[in-house]
């Protein structure tokens, strides 16, 4: 199976070439849609809609897809770019989060939508075109308010989380969901600044400035903005809280697919996958993860830290 991914290199040329732009590119495009093996007329669930990549596929081989995303940004996107799909009911775009996999798809079953799909997919972390919008506050290269909110409906944005976290604990955010070596440092200089840090530009200035001088391959605030994300949007919990749901929607023989791009997000879904097969769920597609080929990461650089993990329901 594995041998057979690694096959796609001319699609996957081609399906990556708007890489240089502001343009999304999903990673593992071509493997996740081709693993879910689409039946004409299936539905499918795309947890994580973004930029409709994984989506249109799907709708590409005649599959039906129920996409979520919880940044209106996105659904507004998605309504515009598939608004005949959507006319045709081959598409229902769902503004939730994946937490709500299961409440939504019920509710949705008055739309001829089924209570059990051929297929779930998961790609985890940000878009493009989130990182390139410097209101959002995603990016340590702008100067946008500290925000981070992938949801605008949810409370509270990076500046509110670091000035209202002690230090101590703002340094194990930063170490539990970043991996940041320097932490501790870090949250230090943070919680002692004589001016509130609220922007990107600010934030990302304090923690070069704050770092210990070496050559290393990511920014030197790569860390700290991923663990302030993550705690923004409770992503772990997210996961942990939609991974069981989606299983419970697939029939029989059908896959549920994770892209992950930290450790906390592959270490959930390992995790899951490996007891289900326990309990005698299901099997996992791989008993190691499925990493970018080496062309898929010079051309898009997201990819360097990706891993494809697959179960397939009994």
């Amino acid at each position: 199976m594995l041998a057979g991914l690694k096959l796609k290199q001319k699609k996957l040329r081609k399906n990556m070439t708007l890489n240089k732009t502001k343009q999304h590119v999903s990673v593992f495009l071509n493997e996740l849609v081709s693993l879910l093996t689409v039946e004409k007329d299936g539905w499918y669930i795309d947890a994580t809609l973004g930029s409709g990549g994984h989506t249109k596929e799907i709708l590409n081989q005649g599959g039906r897809v129920v996409a979520f995303d919880w940044d209106f940004e996105a659904i507004a996107r998605a309504e515009k770019q598939f608004a005949s799909e959507i006319s045709d009911k081959k598409l229902v775009l769902a503004h939730e989060p994946f937490s709500r996999l299961k409440e939504v798809i019920e509710s949705l079953r008055s739309q001829g939508v089924p209570s059990v799909v051929q297929g779930v997919i998961f790609d985890f972390g940000t878009s493009t075109e989130q990182l390139m919008s410097e209101e959002r506050g995603f990016s340590f290269r702008g100067d946008g308010v500290l925000d981070m909110r992938m949801d605008v409906r949810l409370a509270v944005m990076a500046k509110d989380i670091i000035a209202a976290v002690p230090v101590k604990q703002l340094a194990q955010l930063f170490r539990d969901f970043g991996g940041e070596i320097e932490a501790e440092r870090i949250a230090k200089v943070i919680k002692s600044s004589p001016v509130p840090i609220e922007t990107t530009k600010q934030l990302a200035d304090l923690v070069i400035s704050t770092k210990h001088k070496k050559a290393r391959a990511l920014h030197p605030a790569t860390k700290v903005f991923q663990a302030l994300r993550i705690a923004v949007n409770s992503e772990l919990t997210e996961i942990q809280l939609a991974l069981p749901q989606a299983l419970t929607l697939l029939s029989s023989g059908s896959k549920l697919l994770c892209a992950s791009f930290h450790e906390g997000e592959d270490r959930l879904a390992k995790h899951y996958f490996q007891i289900w097969e326990e309990q005698g769920k299901g099997t996992r597609l791989h008993k190691k993860p499925v990493m970018p080929s080496e062309e898929e990461v010079d051309l898009n650089p997201r990819a360097r830290s990706a891993k494809l993990r697959g179960f397939i329901k009994k």
